[in-house]
């Protein structure tokens, strides 16, 4: 029997590195997803005080009020390649990569011109990530009782932004705007894990979830031009998470367990209730998060115009913190015995840290038709710093003293359990910058432009709760092809 233990221990301790927690690329670790509409990507999201195309009913609705034409529209799609590297993963030297690739249509706008009233409509795609993974590993050194391990994965989040805006220009200098957007936020994920043992007993652990996350988040926004060269623009958004739902559904089968009613674990949850069959045990656990981080951000901008051919512009961009706490204990049975446990009230797959983000860009005209564009910007975590000394205690208090107090009376069981940081799924601290370049040629009916983006970003991440704290990498390039046309 102690061999088992550390046969499923060991088990434990590689899908834990190898797949982090269930939610662990659901929720992004930074709030600067990408850039939307012509010139915004080129000059690095610093667009807040121009925003005179339909990307400003994301950015600014105000700016929407100084533009000019009868008729603007524009199609933006976006080239994407990231990699995160997890450094030094149990082992030295043992490195942890995940990758996404995909080319998606990220903005649509469209515009019309009544006067001095402005309308818009646009569809924004603020982050499409996919990911379909096989790994298999074969005899691993950190674990000699395990012949083969194979791993599934497929995943899939998404975010969708789709409404209208109005603009009015209060007089020459002035103009306010709002946009009212309907949101749409998904996450899938399903994923199949086999492991065999040198004596050719095995485990298998096969689960879905499927969560889906709708709301409003109005922007609104203001536009100053006190001179001729000078623009100044403020504008705030805020989430409200208007309904949800979510299915859990997982099985987890072990080949050594005898048969019958514990040979096979079943795990249940939707955002109503959820519950658990672990080795018999029947387990009544907290209903599952349907929602997501119901956050505010505020930008300011200011742009120059010091010659009809060039333009700088630098925006700050402060985003709320996020916290949300609930009632998450859980009642078990077996036979006579019951067990009740209290768990923490934070539900910390929702916590985000507040940032407050940079960025700053020009664009030249080398000719009437043809100009370059560049930026720079920050990309601050919203989770908690990460740190190997945090690291190092949580395991030392977990291997001496657990993370749970018990009291017995009888058949029946309290347990009060103390959160450990190494089980936080916001497990993932990176400090990015990244930079833009772009191109773009324009006619007084049409533009057509290509910026690239590139961004980095180092830190530190814990995705095993077994191990020690590990150095993170982020590396992603994107390419925006965006065309436009106007009336």
């Amino acid at each position: 029997m102690p061999e088992n233990k550390q046969i499923r221990n060991s088990f434990l301790l590689l899908i834990s590195f190898l797949f982090p927690s269930i939610s662990f690329a659901s929720e992004p670790f930074h709030n600067i997803q990408g850039f939307y509409g012509e010139r915004a990507a080129g000059l690095g999201g610093a667009f807040t005080a121009i925003a005179d195309d339909p990307s400003g009913a994301y950015y600014n609705p105000a700016g929407l009020g100084f533009t000019y034409n009868d008729r603007i529209s524009i199609s933006a799609s976006n080239f994407k390649d990231v990699k995160r590297s997890y450094i030094n993963i149990d082992t030295p030297g043992q490195i942890y990569s995940q990758t996404h690739q995909g080319f998606d249509p990220n903005f649509i706008g469209l515009l019309k011109n009544f006067d001095r009233w402005k309308f818009a409509f646009s569809i924004v795609n603020t982050y499409n990530y996919s990911y379909n993974r096989v790994d298999q590993v074969n005899y691993p050194l950190i674990s000699p009782t395990i012949n083969s391990t194979r791993n599934y994965t497929k995943e899939r989040y998404n975010q969708l932004l789709v409404g209208p805006s109005a603009a009015y220009l209060l007089s020459d200098k002035l103009s306010i705007g709002a946009t009212l957007y309907y949101m749409n936020d998904t996450k899938e994920v399903s994923r199949t894990q086999f492991q065999q043992f040198s004596d050719l007993s095995y485990v298998m652990r096969s689960y879905v979830d499927n969560r889906k996350t709708s709301g409003i988040m109005p922007v609104i926004g203001i536009q100053y031009q006190p001179i001729q060269k000078v623009s100044l623009g403020m504008s705030y958004r805020r989430i409200f998470v208007m309904g949800g739902n979510r299915l859990y559904n997982e099985v987890y089968a072990d080949s050594t367990r005898r048969s019958g009613t514990s040979a096979i674990d079943f795990i249940e949850g939707t955002g109503d209730s959820a519950s658990a069959i672990e080795a018999g045990v029947l387990t009544h656990r907290p209903k599952l998060t349907t929602s997501i981080p119901q956050t505010s951000e505020l930008r300011f901008g200011i742009a120059f115009f010091p010659t009809s051919r060039f333009l700088a512009s630098f925006d700050m961009i402060h985003t709320t913190g996020y916290k949300s706490k609930r009632n998450q204990d859980e009642f078990s049975s077996f036979g006579r015995k019951v067990t009740y446990t209290i768990n923490d009230t934070e539900v910390r797959e929702l916590t985000r840290a507040s940032t407050t983000n940079f960025a700053a860009g020009m664009e030249y005209y080398l000719a009437d038709t043809f100009s370059v564009l560049a930026g720079i910007y920050t990309n601050e975590p919203n989770t908690k710093p990460i740190s190997w000394t945090e690291s190092a205690v949580d395991l030392y208090l977990q291997n001496t003293y657990g993370n749970q107090v018990q009291a017995n009376s009888g058949d029946t069981s309290l347990i009060y359990k103390v959160a450990r940081s190494g089980t936080n799924p916001r497990n993932e601290y990176s400090r990015n910058k990244g930079l833009s370049l772009g191109f773009s040629w324009v006619t007084s009916k049409s533009s057509i432009s290509v910026t690239y983006i590139r961004e980095v970003g180092y830190g530190n991440s814990r995705i095993d709760p077994n191990s020690l704290a590990q150095s993170f990498e982020y590396s992603a390039h994107s390419i925006y092809l965006m065309v436009s046309s106007r009336n």
